[in-house]
């Protein structure tokens, strides 16, 4: 990929994270590009969308197979994997924003259908074992991770509190909530 066209993407991907109705005049504002050279590379906003899609959700996907071999301990691979979608930031926040409003992200998207399996195949086993609390549904823990790294990415963007400490926060928090007692 060239400079322009990964520029145009990340720059794209901030923005989107922040304004999911961003138009192409605010992206190229944003990353000091006109809309004719944004158009040189995508000609249009769902095809700019899409080649997002296939680029944070490759990119993610690679981080969770990290995630998954770190270890093998599922609560080690699940801590993995939750520090690195933190520190994907932008990419994360963009494909989970997406997922609802675009048309079924995971039949359309491979790389996303095999990271949700791998991420949804550990909290499986997780239950399996008996190792989480037995009173929530396997949705709600997905439901409170989703939440839980979208608080800690909303509160390191704002840069008022040491990144560190917010992703430790953020772990506790989740840990302490879905595991059993």
């Amino acid at each position: 990929m060239n400079d322009t066209k990964t520029k145009i993407i990340t720059g794209a991907i901030d923005i989107f994270s922040k304004n999911p109705s961003a138009s192409i005049e605010e992206i190229g504002a944003s990353i000091h590009l006109s809309r004719r050279t944004l158009h040189r590379y995508f000609s249009s906003k769902s095809d700019l969308i899409a080649e997002i899609t296939a680029y944070a959700s490759n990119f993610c996907l690679h981080k969770t197979k990290l995630a998954v071999k770190s270890s093998e301990d599922p609560i080690d691979q699940l801590k993995t994997m939750f520090y690195n979608d933190i520190e994907s930031g932008s990419r994360y926040r963009f494909l989970y924003t997406y997922r609802d409003s675009m048309e079924d992200l995971e039949a359309t998207s491979a790389d996303f259908q095999e990271m949700m399996h791998l991420f949804r195949k550990l909290l499986q086993t997780l239950q399996n074992r008996k190792q989480l609390e037995p009173i929530y549904t396997l949705e709600w823990i997905e439901k409170l991770y989703f939440s839980t790294i979208n608080a800690a990415i909303d509160l390191i963007q704002t840069k008022q509190s040491n990144e560190q400490e917010i992703v430790k926060m953020a772990w506790t928090s989740y840990y302490n909530s879905i595991l059993k007692k």
